[in-house]
């Protein structure tokens, strides 16, 4: 950790439980308010002084629980979703700690709206303030570079994870990162001649191409001369694996397709069925919209039928709101079939494609056309989150390790989708769907819905 960060976090921990203080003390007069007092009269007499001694015990709790939750393990590149989750997580744990607290000393307390306005308060202003401490972090490394860690690249040459890490570093300065150095070969004098030049926090081994010994040797290294050391997985390296251990002292990794087995894949699927029912119920007077503009705008049905391929291989129909002319998987295969735009695997796309009617621009710039796949999702051959699904034709043209994407049930949102969707490479495209199939998670999913809504808002090529 940087020194920056080190006093960063410091800072974090009196502005949390200040922050939490502050909180209570707005509850507190926000129940005693005359507007409150019309909605539900006051029973209670609760002495500001003796509520003042509950709520900073409360607030110290609550900071014993964002160090429990990680909350001071300050990472500038740490996601917004992410960090919500974890306030949420903290002042929850402190609330029902509290709670039991009450209840094994034999103590009530006098008001429950505030506890809950507590809650709501604290999670706004925590939020709110850390919010802004990592914008002021984020400026003082883009403006001054305070904080930004000198990171040194070892790799050979590669069009795609190489190239990828450095574009990403140079079109967002915010993360931290500053490129020092680049090296083709593991040599640990050049190294060393390149560490004596400048200051180096960080390796990364952007290609596992060199031999086990060299890698553990530069891995040892960093170790040595306390400098952090990353690697960007290959698909091999990235398998999720758990140790299984013999009789005789043996270890070994066993590897696990996926952890949607058995009683994950059946909350996953609870999940699924309550939450799409619930946005199409909120969502329903949008898609009326949507329908009237659809047969205002051309000639055809609201819905299409689209035929892809599900898990295991089996094919279904995908339901999407019209947004090209009626025949246009026809014309994909007659006129359009030598203008493809994606030669690097078997998926089809045209920037601007001259079947997408005018509403249908309009749609796909918000990605509304897909809402319709939530009667997939509620007839159990989708899921909101999941691999993309494919057209028959595509999945023809796959090889063999592409098959691994039918594994489990697609989704109408995924990590691809919210990655650059069509504008990956399909290779990349299959790395991010395998990734997901074999680190599956709740919280992953609950990540993915989140960006995909700032990524209608926010992806200008969508088409």
């Amino acid at each position: 950790m940087k020194r920056s960060e080190l006093v960063f976090s410091l800072i974090q921990i009196p502005l949390d439980f200040v922050t939490v203080v502050l909180a209570g003390i707005a509850a507190y007069f926000l129940r005693l308010s005359p507007y409150a007092r019309q909605l539900r009269p006051v029973f209670f007499n609760l002495p500001f002084n003796q509520y003042m001694n509950v709520l900073l015990i409360g607030g110290g709790v609550s900071i014993v629980f964002f160090f429990f939750t990680g909350l001071y393990q300050l990472k500038i590149t740490r996601s917004a979703v992410r960090e919500l989750f974890l306030i949420v997580s903290a002042l929850t744990s402190g609330v029902i700690a509290m709670a039991f607290y009450f209840f094994i000393t034999a103590n009530s307390f006098e008001s429950r709206f505030i506890v809950f306005a507590w809650w709501i308060v604290a999670l706004v202003f925590v939020s709110s303030q850390r919010a802004l401490l990592k914008k002021i972090q984020q400026w003082l490394t883009t403006r001054y570079g305070i904080g930004t860690h000198n990171v040194l690249l070892v790799g050979h040459p590669n069009p795609g994870r190489s190239n990828e890490f450095m574009r990403d570093v140079k079109e967002n300065p915010n993360l931290g990162f500053r490129i020092v150095g680049e090296v083709q070969e593991i040599n640990m004098k050049k190294i060393t001649r390149l560490l004596t030049r400048n200051p180096i926090d960080d390796v990364f081994l952007t290609d596992l191409s060199y031999s086990q010994d060299l890698v553990l040797a530069l891995a040892d290294f960093c170790h040595r001369m306390q400098i952090n050391f990353s690697f960007i997985p290959s698909e091999f390296s990235s398998f999720r694996t758990q140790l299984r251990t013999f009789p005789s002292g043996l270890a070994m990794l066993e590897v696990s397709h996926t952890p949607l087995e058995g009683w994950p894949n059946l909350i996953k699927r609870i999940i699924d069925f309550f939450g799409a029912l619930f946005i199409a119920f909120l969502m329903l007077p949008l898609f009326l919209l949507i329908a009237v503009l659809i047969k205002a705008d051309s000639r055809g049905p609201v819905l299409v039928k689209l035929k892809r391929v599900r898990e295991g291989g089996k094919a279904f129909f995908i339901y999407k709101f019209r947004s090209m002319v009626n025949n246009a998987h026809l014309l994909k295969f007659t006129t359009l079939k030598n203008k493809n735009e994606r030669n690097d695997g078997p998926l089809f796309k045209i920037k601007n494609d001259p079947r997408i009617t005018r509403a249908g621009r309009v749609l796909r710039r918000f990605h509304l056309d897909e809402f319709a796949q939530l009667i997939n999702v509620l007839n159990g051959e989708m899921s909101l989150v999941g691999p993309r699904p494919h057209e028959p034709e595509e999945i023809a043209r796959y090889r063999d390790h592409h098959l691994r994407l039918l594994s489990i049930r697609p989704g109408i949102t995924g990590l691809s989708q919210i990655s650059g969707a069509s504008r990956l490479p399909f290779e990349r495209e299959v790395e991010l769907e395998a990734y997901y199939i074999q680190h599956w998670s709740l919280w992953l999913d609950c990540s993915i819905l989140a960006r995909t809504f700032l990524v209608i808002f926010t992806d200008k090529e969508a088409a």
